[in-house]
């Protein structure tokens, strides 16, 4: 097993001539003669009978793999490797299945595209053999057979072992002549009970052995208990290039009365008949690979928070990447909440390099990718307001603008950066929030279309990843503890610069006059919510906020209490 990893410079004759010719391959010659491959996934090559996986350029750290190793230490596996991840000796294949899975998962998702053609979103190609399997299919087959049926075995080996060694003492008193001492006989050779062959028993040796055999290929420990006899790695690979595998196989099929070992068969002989026509040259090299994993990427985190029912291209060609319906910041009712995507480091416009001393809170998002993201946001608010327009919004119309006040909802939008964490941890969520942009037109305007926080984090890649695999055949795959952590950190967010309250007129005054008489000084800075609510949000520090409020409570008469964003989503927070 062979481990790349995507735009790490390789020296040519680390990368197997083959796979730079498979359709689909991006890879770019540098000017030093260095290669670097731009794709994620599988690949098997027939001639060299090596499998190869590509791991996403998020697992590089300063040209270290997980920040500590070299890349190129990892190209040839050996015993050596489980020295690397002495914690977690399976990580690195754990991994790239892990990988394999999500890509076919994609595939699945996006029905549009197909595997075996080249694709308009992430490009996804590949060649999966017949009944779209291949080698590593099989393989996951076999493992999945071993932690879901251990009970299975362990029956079968106390049925089988029950009474085998007991003596057979008939047989050895008419067949054996004693010794006797102190007129005391003793049978130096007993007879036990003859011993016959067991199929049962033969089919799960064979299937340990295999075991064994892929533990020490793609350098996973098989554990087990059961003290069957196992024939050594070599055996089984001399089986596969002869052909012998399925041959054995052959002779006790039909031997078994349960299902589960009927299944075993059929899961052995698949992956022996695909490895020795593999091994003979009859199939060409297998691989399922990305061009643009970017895009799957994206598929995992809109799996785990986005809402895939609602449309995600705008009027002006752009495409958000997620979007999802969720309660508002400042009213009972709902808001879309907008995010971005990305699994990989940015680096600075104009810069190939970063220095460590100019690496800033922020830094991993473009300018840009940045302006983009206000972008999103200003057309999914013109979007809800196109009613008043007389146009048709793509989906259902939320309240983003109050007519009277015409003041703006608050907009929900941030970014989702992914990262690999030190202890290679897939359990923790690992969300950190890692900084916040702000946009205005106009200073002090919070109610205005034009002011906008961007929030960013880094999410830890592992979990995503696992989560997407796991979601497969799942109804639910929404993380709706993640979904709440945003809201409440935009809520945060917007109380730590904004200071709100609620403005309560005078016996008398209507809002419709007081918004008359004060809506030169109060726009954007005022908003009613449905049920009627007059709301001020003053900017922090400011130097008008004092004349503001104090120009309602004397020469209006209103009373401006300080209020939360919690309560003003009442029981929505």
């Amino acid at each position: 097993m062979k481990i790349l990893f995507e735009d790490y410079h390789y020296e040519p004759r680390d990368i197997p001539k083959d796979i730079l010719k498979a359709r689909g391959i991006t890879s770019t010659k540098l000017q030093n003669g260095d290669v670097k491959l731009g794709c994620v996934g599988y690949y098997h090559d027939v001639a060299s009978a090596e499998t190869i996986f590509i791991l996403p350029k998020v697992f590089i750290e300063k040209m270290l793999a997980f920040g500590k190793y070299d890349p190129r230490d990892l190209i040839s596996l050996s015993e050596e490797y489980r020295q690397i991840f002495p914690q977690n000796p399976t990580f690195l294949f754990d991994i790239s299945v892990q990988l394999y899975q999500a890509i076919a998962l994609y595939n699945e998702r996006n029905p549009k595209n197909t595997i075996t053609t080249k694709q308009t979103l992430a490009r996804v190609t590949g060649r999966r053999g017949e009944m779209e399997s291949t080698l590593l299919d099989h393989i996951l087959a076999l493992l999945r057979f071993a932690k879901e049926h251990q009970s299975l075995f362990i029956r079968i080996t106390t049925i089988m072992h029950g009474g085998r060694n007991r003596i057979h003492w008939i047989k050895t008193i008419r067949s054996t002549s004693p010794v006797f001492r102190d007129k005391k006989p003793y049978y130096l050779e007993c007879k036990t009970k003859e011993k016959v062959v067991n199929y049962e028993e033969e089919l799960i040796c064979l299937f340990y052995s295999t075991l064994d055999y892929l533990g020490a290929t793609y350098h996973f420990p098989v554990t087990r208990n059961l003290n069957y006899e196992t024939e050594r790695p070599d055996r089984i690979v001399d089986l596969i290039q002869s052909g012998k595998g399925t041959r054995r196989l052959r002779k006790i099929r039909g031997q078994y009365f349960s299902d589960e070992l009927v299944q075993l068969w059929n899961l052995l002989y698949a992956f022996y008949k695909r490895a020795e026509d593999m091994a003979q040259k009859k199939e060409q090299n297998e691989y399922l690979l990305v061009s643009d994993f970017e895009n799957v990427f994206e598929d995992m985190i809109d799996r785990l928070i986005g809402d895939s029912f609602l449309p995600r291209k705008q009027d002006d060609g752009k495409i958000i990447d997620h979007i999802y319906r969720d309660k508002s910041l400042i009213e009972d009712g709902d808001i879309y909440f907008i995010a971005d995507s990305k699994y990989y480091k940015e680096e600075k416009e104009g810069k190939k390099e970063r220095k460590k001393e100019d690496e800033k809170e922020g830094d991993r998002v473009k300018r840009v990718a940045l302006y983009k993201q206000f972008t999103y946001a200003k057309n999914v608010i013109q979007n809800n307001i196109n009613p008043y327009t007389g146009k048709e919004p793509p989906y259902q119309a939320l309240r983003y603008r109050d007519e009277l006040t015409e003041g703006y909802s608050l907009t929900p939008n941030f970014f989702v950066l992914a990262y690999c964490p030190k202890d290679l941890s897939y359990s923790e969520v690992g969300l950190k929030q890692e900084s916040i942009k702000e946009s205005w037109h106009f200073k002090n305007r919070l109610f205005d279309r034009d002011t906008l926080l961007v929030l960013t984090y880094n999410i830890n890649f592992l979990y995503v990843l696992s989560s997407y695999v796991q979601s497969r055949g799942s109804s639910r795959g929404t993380d709706y503890d993640l979904r709440a952590t945003f809201r409440k950190d935009v809520i945060e967010a917007f109380k730590e610069r904004y200071n709100f309250y609620e403005v309560k007129l005078s016996q008398g005054d209507s809002s419709k006059e007081f918004v008359k008489r004060n809506f030169r000084e109060l726009i954007g800075k005022i908003y009613q919510t449905e049920v009627g609510k007059l709301l001020l949000a003053l900017k922090k520090g400011e130097t008008e906020n004092e004349g503001i409020l104090k120009d309602l409570q004397d020469k209006e008469g209103c009373n401006c209490s300080a209020i939360s964003l919690e309560q003003l989503a009442g029981s929505h927070s």
